[in-house]
């Protein structure tokens, strides 16, 4: 059967106002309930600060929507807008609306009595002449970069394998707002479920930047996957523990006479990037020991362990830790962990003058490190506007990172189990069918070693 899957208000209780006050026109349910679900869509877009975590500011919003777009969708869309808008004694407007201006479309907005406590739900429309244009608007997007050097990673998007339990997760979603008030969140994340029930298998590649593979899997709510199921099993993940340290630990430890030989390689796309790299760090020489302090580390996954306590000393970590959990801190070690994983991953791209009561913790214990890091941030690169600068640093982690998890992981998989073992990459992490999890997990194993020497710290997960 034709069909879509729409987000709107569990409260929305459009039948309600159809029985008391029926339309003197054909009347599409299927379209109401679309135009309702693309505002949602639209407001979870504007969500993108820690203001809007509050219900009631997060939905306060009117969206845009030009009438020519409305009409391209559906034939009849004015009809069913002005039927919305208009107020009727004891039920009022669904929608809100502000008037066309020159150079805007007229905006809508739905009012708070219809989100109801804001939970919401997926519903299913079947229009067939509406879905057909929804599903052509909506046609996934796969960059042609993706094609060119990652084409072995789209086989395994297939519809007849991947099985999504939406309900559940829509379920879990919102009590996990109930926990920590962040309804910016579960709006983004709900939308996220929505895209990947309607097969929504987007993917974005940029080489020259992150280098990661972004795809409707490596966007989907980590709370939702337990509910995600591949040829009727369950997923599991192997992540790398504290990836991005292990990278930057490897990147020290890379003797100079080779580094350029390596990573020139591994980061074809980061040439200019590794040289400016490679010249601040003969200017600032690293402490050999420090190097090495900071590797064991990383191996055994102390890092950031190593920082909790003086976090918690910090004039700003009453505030960060309420603004991130939405409570104090209780003396939870696993909380803790997490708030100085955060603002020490924060810290290490953020600019030269941001955290600096962090950097002031990180110095004291790596200060030669610290001044590497720096000065990369600082120095000036060809094309960059100087506010840029510092994301070069997290480019060239991200890029070596990603090299590793696809270029040299996800190929090795995919040709020695001759496409048998299906994969999704999730950044640091590789996501596998449960009955796959032991053989991965050793083999990815096994090429760390060869590759690299050592493994990072990996957690096995179902």
């Amino acid at each position: 059967m034709n069909k879509y899957y729409i987000l709107v208000p569990k409260s929305l209780n459009l039948e309600q106002r159809l029985s008391k006050f029926p339309p003197d026109f054909e009347l599409s349910r299927d379209y109401c309930h679309y135009f309702i679900s693309e505002l949602i869509k639209q407001v979870s877009n504007q969500n993108n600060s820690d203001e809007f975590k509050d219900f009631k500011t997060a939905i306060s919003h009117f969206i845009s929507r030009c009438a020519g777009i409305n009409q391209s969708i559906y034939r009849n869309s004015k009809l069913h807008i002005d039927y919305l808008y208009q107020n009727f004694g004891g039920e009022g407007r669904v929608l809100w609306k502000n008037n066309y201006k020159p150079g805007s479309c007229y905006s809508y907005y739905l009012p708070r009595h219809f989100w109801g406590d804001g939970e919401l739900e997926l519903i299913c429309i079947s229009e067939k002449t509406l879905v057909d244009k929804v599903k052509r608007l909506n046609k996934p997007q796969i960059d042609n970069t993706v094609r060119k050097h990652l084409n072995f990673t789209l086989q395994y998007f297939d519809t007849n394998r991947i099985e999504l339990d939406a309900e559940s997760a829509l379920n879990e979603l919102y009590q996990d707002y109930g926990r920590t008030g962040d309804y910016a969140k579960y709006l983004k994340n709900a939308v996220m479920i929505m895209n990947l029930k309607n097969e929504g298998y987007n993917f974005h590649y940029n080489p020259e930047t992150d280098g990661r593979l972004h795809t409707a899997l490596s966007q989907f709510p980590k709370i939702g996957r337990k509910y995600l199921k591949y040829d009727g099993e369950h997923i599991a993940e192997v992540d790398l523990s504290s990836s991005v340290p292990f990278f930057l630990s490897y990147l020290l430890s890379l003797p100079t006479s080779s580094k350029s030989a390596t990573l020139s390689v591994q980061l074809p796309y980061s040439e200019n990037i590794l040289y400016h790299y490679m010249l601040v760090e003969s200017l600032v020489s690293p402490s050999v020991r420090e190097i090495a302090d900071f590797r064991q580390l990383v191996l055994n996954n102390k890092l950031y362990g190593e920082f909790m306590i003086s976090f918690t000393g910090l004039q700003n970590f009453d505030f960060g830790f309420k603004n991130m959990f939405g409570r104090a801190f209780d003396g939870d070690e696993e909380e803790l962990r997490k708030y100085t994983k955060k603002r020490f991953l924060s810290m290490l791209f953020a600019s030269p003058g941001e955290y600096m009561q962090e950097q002031a913790v990180f110095y004291r214990k790596f200060p030669t490190i610290h001044q590497l890091i720096k000065k990369f941030k600082q120095s000036k690169f060809r094309g960059v506007p100087r506010s840029e600068r510092h994301k070069r640093f997290s480019h060239l982690l991200f890029q070596l990172e990603s090299h590793f998890m696809l270029n040299i992981i996800a190929r090795e998989i995919n040709n020695r189990f001759r496409r048998t073992i299906p994969f999704f990459t999730l950044h640091d992490c590789l996501m596998v069918r449960e009955s796959d999890l032991e053989q991965v997990y050793e083999l990815m194993h096994e090429i760390f070693v060869r590759e690299i020497g050592y493994a990072p710290n990996m957690i096995k997960k179902v």
